[in-house]
Order: C-alpha cells, then structure tokens, then sequence
C-alpha cells in the first residue's frame, strides 16, 4: 500500500509540475520578471505530504474509479489551491517562514531591499505574494480545466460544483479565522462553537471533506456516497486541525518548518487554546493575555504560555476529540464498502494525518 500512495503522489507532483510549466511558457513573454513571483510559487509548490490530492485518490479508488488521468489532474489542481491558501495565509498571518523556508511575502520584500527599490520593501513584498497566491489560483484552474475534459459533462459539472463550493466556505473560513482572532482576548472561553466553525469551513472542507468527494464524484459515485465521503471528511479534517493546532504550540520547528511555539505570537483561536484558557485559573489566563498575539513575544514567554497550557487537560483533552474524530471517519469510511485497495489506502492516510508529528 505505501508504494501505491507513493505512486499516486509521485504522479500528483508531475501534474503540478506540468501546470506549473504551463503558466510559466505564458508568463515568458515577461522574460525573467515573471520569475520573480514564479520562482517562489514553484517552491511554495515543491514539497509536502499531499495529504489532500492523496485523500481525494484513494477515495477514487475506494469507490471503484477508472478515471486515474482525471483523478490525478484534479488532485494536483487541490494542491495548488493549497499553495495559494499557504502564500495567502502568510501574508495574512505575518508569517516569517513557510516549509524551513522565508515566506514568499519575505522573499519578495528581500527582493526588494537588495535591489534598492522605491517605496516601502515590507508592503511590496505582501502585495507580491498575493499575486503570487492569485497565480496558485489561476495554475490550480489550469489543472482542474485540463482535468475535466475527460470527464462526461455531467460528472465534470459535478466536480466543478464540488471545487467551487470547496473554494468559497474557504475563503469564508479565512475571514471567520480572521474575525475570531480580533474578538477581545477576554472572550476567548465563550468562542468554542466560533473555533469550531473555523476549523469546519478553513481546513475540514479542504483537507479532507471535499478531498473525499471530489474522488468519490469523479468515479461516478451517487449523491449519497458523496455525502457520505463529506462526512467521513469533515470528521477527519477536525482531527487533522486539532493535531496542527496541537503542533503548533508545542511541535519541532526541525519538523514543522515554522519557529516553536508561533502560533501564540500570531495569537492563534485554537479548541486547546480554549481548552487551556478554560481550565487556568486567573493567573494562567494572565500569562496567555500577556503574549498570546503578541508578534515580539521573546521566547520565553511563548514558554510560559505553553507552561500554562502543560498544566491543564488541554493537551489529553485535544488527544481524546482527535481519536474520537478519526474513529468517526474511518466508521463512516468503512461503512461504504470500499474497494479493498482503496480502503486500505484511506486507513493508512487517516493515521498519516492524525499521527504526524509535523
């Protein structure tokens, strides 16, 4: 099974490269300036676990699919959705690094600096990369063009519907995410249900919800294995967030690619955030108040936070609603009758997904 998921994501990578150099020969005739927003996109792009277009290939698989081309074109065109959220979300976020690399926002903005420009390097650098994300976005639509010709009309009709609905509760999700974080800090205990619809609409729907279906859909599955697929993914994509959530306090920057502890500094709305906020007493919610957003926090008081966290249940508490999550998911997966490949490859991505220590 690991060689088959092996495969499917060394065949989603040459999809992807192959968008990639589409949009390059157009951007030719620019000569080198096109490079400086493609050079970054194309590493942006360069790397991950493809958890979403292989999430999206097993569930072809699962439900008996013969369109591999079309599965495969589809899932490079989900991963460059990613790398338009991931540009997007730096900028938003005033994220530093991305994959152990400077952001594309950095890169531009250094850009910029050494080349002794006009104007303010920081605000050129963020504009940069979001037309570097809007060309992720205009690769993925190449991708997912290129794919659904050779789908029937109305199986392609109902894969377009699926990636359009999938882009707008994302993007919606985005400014939700935005929204919570501007609520007073003070408000954080009574924000769960808030969390919770974030965490459903920016990275549920994307990393494993609409995954599931648009598989499930290109192999000409009933609206009802469909809904099915979409439900077994929003369990997943929960159990997904919640592990990210939980290793962006406390995981490895060697294996995250992101300094340790930054998402107190960028004063992530997280369910163990609000777990810990809940749990401390006046003191612990002082320590949180006092960094949590706070971009200059030094190190050690982004370990204090994460003391305080420590010493709630926040941690076991977010380690008990991911198993159950998952859990829920494979019972829903299981209960399609997937093709024995194809079930198998789901059972192994879920535990990729919510075992990962990066």
């Amino acid at each position: 099974m690991n060689d088959e998921i092996a495969r499917w994501k060394s065949e989603t990578d040459r999809a992807i490269a192959a968008a990639l150099d589409e949009q390059t020969r157009a951007g030719a005739v620019l000569g080198p300036l096109a490079e400086e927003l493609l050079t970054p996109l194309r590493d942006v792009s360069t790397g991950g676990k493809r958890v979403r277009a292989l999430l999206l290939l097993a569930a072809h698989e699962s439900c008996g699919g013969t369109q591999s081309h079309a599965a495969t074109g589809v899932a490079a065109a989900l991963e460059l959705f990613q790398t338009a959220a991931l540009v997007h979300d730096d900028v938003l976020d005033g994220s530093d690094t991305r994959r152990g690399r400077p952001a594309t926002h950095r890169r531009v903005e250094a850009l910029h600096d050494e080349r002794g420009w006009h104007g303010d390097a920081a605000a050129f650098g963020e504009a940069g990369a979001v037309l570097a994300g809007d060309l992720a976005l205009m690769c993925c639509q190449r991708a997912l063009r290129d794919a659904l010709t050779t789908l029937s009309a109305a199986v392609a009709r109902s894969v377009s519907a699926l990636f359009s609905d999938m882009a707008d509760i994302v993007t919606l999700g985005q400014y939700a995410d935005m929204r919570a974080a501007a609520a007073p800090l003070t408000a954080l205990g009574d924000q769960e249900q808030e969390i919770r619809d974030v965490m459903r609409a920016k990275t549920a729907s994307y990393t494993a919800e609409f995954p599931l279906a648009l598989g499930a859909a290109i192999a000409g599955a009933d609206a009802a294995a469909i809904a099915a697929m979409r439900e077994a993914g929003l369990s997943l994509g929960h159990a997904f967030q919640l592990r990210d959530d939980l290793l962006g306090l406390t995981g490895s920057p060697a294996q995250t690619g992101k300094p340790a502890g930054d998402d107190v500094r960028e004063g992530k709305r997280t369910l163990v955030m609000w777990r810990a906020w809940r749990g401390t007493d006046d003191e612990g919610r002082a320590v949180i108040a006092s960094t949590l957003g706070d971009r200059t926090a030094a190190d050690h008081d982004v370990e204090r936070v994460l003391d305080v966290v420590r010493r709630t249940d926040a941690v076991a508490w977010s380690e008990a609603e991911i198993a159950a999550s998952a859990a829920s998911a494979r019972a829903t997966l299981v209960a399609q009758r997937p093709t024995p490949q194809g079930g198998a490859a789901l059972e192994a991505l879920i535990t990729m997904a919510v075992d990962r220590t990066a």
